[in-house]
């Protein structure tokens, strides 16, 4: 679990160093992408968390992020804020 936990972080500050380092976009899009990306990871994580520990109710929860996340982008992508 802690390399998972380890592997997601690393993965979350390359994508962050990315969006900074990106030309196009404001601080606020940079945020709103960093958040968006943050609830996938997170529910990811949740998701295998209720995987292996047989828990549904995590693994819900962890679907629920996920689609959130999902649905932020998305939204980004229509209104393109």
């Amino acid at each position: 679990m802690k390399n998972l936990l380890l592997g997601m972080s690393i993965s979350a500050n390359a994508v962050l160093g990315y969006l900074l380092l990106k030309e196009n976009g404001s601080f606020e899009d940079i945020e709103s992408q960093a958040n968006n990306f943050a609830d996938k990871a997170k529910g990811k994580a949740q998701q295998v968390k209720g995987a292996v520990s047989g828990d549904f109710s995590d693994k819900a929860e962890g679907n629920f992020n996920e689609a959130k996340g999902e649905v932020k982008d998305q939204m980004d992508d229509i209104f393109g804020e």
